[in-house]
């Protein structure tokens, strides 16, 4: 049974956030949104207490382990503090509220608690030429797909978020990026490294104020700007 439940996201991503935890204590987890169950299970059969949230639970496959109804937009029902690890694999770019999400999943972590979010990578160097061609970061969304999806907006991108935009959500939110993984190399983006040595070279002469300011440590990150389509972001609740 559990060889057919396969990741709902990218298989890469799931792996690189099991890789992250085979080095880490087992814990309880909060796994949310959910998709089938997969990671959620790997994550059960390494010793952590799973719970799993998901807003479309009939799509969840696992029999032995308990998902319920969470709207990220809204809530998560948990008391505070009371998981070691929160992992949200491509959830927040669905969210209409991803501040409300990242506040909900902050609360019911514990403090010093590991935040994992992965999320499409917007901001890396293939994106960034593809909106100076066409002026969006994520495809436009067909109003006739949004009604074959019965009208649910949470299949869709609604919020396109870039790696500022979420480290200050982050921030507001007592969480710390610790370390950011990607979830597979793009041999194609080889072929960006002059455009990543000439915007690096150009940082080189600006004063440590506008770096500050244009978050250049994020935004010229190699990681970044040669990242795959996902980002994974270990982050850690300050108190």
């Amino acid at each position: 049974m559990s060889s057919t439940i396969v990741p709902k996201a990218r298989p890469s991503i799931h792996r690189t956030i099991l890789e992250w935890f085979a080095t880490q204590t087992p814990g309880k987890v909060l796994d949310a949104p959910a998709g089938y169950g997969h990671l959620g299970m790997k994550l059960q059969q390494m010793g952590h207490e799973v719970t799993c949230g998901e807003i479309n639970p009939d799509i969840f496959k696992v029999p032995d382990l308990r998902c319920i109804y969470t709207d990220l937009n809204r809530e998560i029902a948990a008391a505070a503090n009371s998981f070691d690890y929160v992992c949200c694999v491509d959830g927040l770019e669905h969210m209409t509220d991803p501040y409300q999400a990242v506040s909900e999943f902050s609360r019911v972590l514990k403090p010093g608690g590991i935040g994992v979010f992965s999320i499409p990578n917007y901001s890396n160097l293939e994106k960034r030429f593809k909106f100076l061609l066409h002026g969006y970061l994520t495809k436009p969304t067909q109003y006739d797909a949004y009604v074959r999806a019965d009208r649910q907006l949470f299949d869709f991108h609604n919020s396109p978020l870039t790696i500022t935009q979420l480290d200050f959500i982050f921030r507001i939110n007592h969480l710390e990026i610790i370390d950011i993984k990607r979830n597979a190399k793009k041999a194609k983006q080889n072929l960006l490294l002059p455009f990543v040595w000439l915007l690096q070279l150009l940082n080189v002469f600006n004063s440590g104020k506008s770096k500050k300011k244009h978050a250049t440590h994020l935004t010229l990150d190699k990681k970044v700007l040669l990242g795959g389509n996902n980002l994974i972001f270990i982050t850690r609740k300050s108190f």
